[in-house]
């Protein structure tokens, strides 16, 4: 009986845990080009919420949530709050972190850039891309795979503004087949983040998902 009792009260004090949802935001801060501090309206701004998964061996660091938006005249942007359910008593909500993009442009990180007021003010530089089709097309690529955000189930869809931007400017100076396979990388990818659920659904029911969108959406 008293085992019971224990067990029944660790089960009561473990409720409020399993009920505390997650939340972030708002943010705002600023997109500048680096080396003039210009601001660059129309730029893309990604914000992903990081955490962690304690294991009994070990850890796994994972992104749970995305929000995006676009920045005005001045280069400024504003992220909303958000909230959502809790991802379970093993999970750790930890930091943000905040990726730019626009056209023609590349991310600037000065020496040190994470420890200065800049950063913490949520400003993000950018520079002009000076190099050749194909490595734009390798950054574009590299971009997308540092913003992917698996777990985070339907939020995940507002990378596609990102995404399909990428895919835009990857459309615009493919020439090779080469170039191409990348174009397609991108075009899967905006789809399938375009359609994502908040559970899980069967494979079969997600790739027709996907090509309904690319019919739909993405020519």
């Amino acid at each position: 009986m008293n085992r019971l009792c224990l067990t029944f009260a660790l089960f009561l004090l473990l409720l409020p845990l399993t009920a505390c949802g997650l939340s972030g935001g708002p943010l705002e801060g600023r997109v500048l080009e680096a080396g003039t501090n210009k601001p660059i309206p129309g730029a893309i701004v990604v914000a992903r919420w990081q955490g962690t998964y304690s294991q009994i061996v070990d850890s796994q660091d994972v992104c749970y949530h995305v929000e995006s938006t676009t920045t005005d005249a001045q280069g400024r942007y504003q992220i909303p709050a958000w909230k959502e359910k809790s991802k379970g008593l093993m999970f750790s909500a930890g930091p943000w972190l905040i990726d730019a993009y626009k056209t023609g442009y590349e991310t600037y990180w000065p020496a040190a850039y994470s420890a200065t007021e800049d950063y913490k003010r949520n400003i993000r530089y950018l520079k002009p891309f000076t190099g050749t089709k194909a490595e734009r097309l390798k950054y574009l690529i590299q971009m997308l795979s540092a913003a992917n955000c698996p777990l985070a189930g339907s939020s995940s869809r507002n990378l596609y503004p990102m995404y399909k931007a990428m895919y835009e400017e990857a459309k615009t100076i493919s020439v090779t087949p080469e170039n191409w396979k990348s174009v397609d990388i991108l075009r899967q990818e905006a789809a399938e983040v375009a359609v994502r659920p908040d559970g899980n659904i069967t494979s079969e029911e997600m790739d027709r998902r996907v090509n309904e969108f690319l019919k739909d959406n993405l020519k």
